[in-house]
């Protein structure tokens, strides 16, 4: 059902859905037992967090860039391990990152 939120074509029609299946989803959680409490903790993190997920509909925007951002993070830490301050490890992300291929192969054609 958060699949039918996600494809709705605008907040309105996705704050009507969002609402409905938190509706829907908490008549069946009150009469469940304690082993789906962690369904209850996702349902309420959902509701928490409602009025941001229908925000999404009136920004555009999404967290492509961070989640790249982010492997890029990753990639840093891995390859920085045993160093043991931030400057190398900011020296290590900016190498990952740069285009410093393109840079070279720039410097070799002139």
């Amino acid at each position: 059902m958060l699949r039918w939120v996600r494809v709705a074509a605008t907040a309105q029609a996705a704050r009507w859905r969002l609402t409905h299946f938190l509706n829907h989803i908490t008549e069946r959680l009150e009469e469940a037992d304690s082993l789906l409490n962690p369904v209850r903790d996702a349902a309420e993190t959902v509701r928490r967090h409602a009025t941001r997920i229908i925000r999404r509909w009136n920004s555009g925007h999404s967290n492509a860039r961070l989640e790249a951002l982010n492997g890029l993070f990753q990639a840093a830490r891995a390859r920085a391990r045993g160093y043991r301050n931030a400057a190398t490890f900011a020296c290590v992300i900016y190498l990952i990152g740069a285009p410093i291929g393109d840079l070279f192969a720039a410097g070799l054609s002139t």
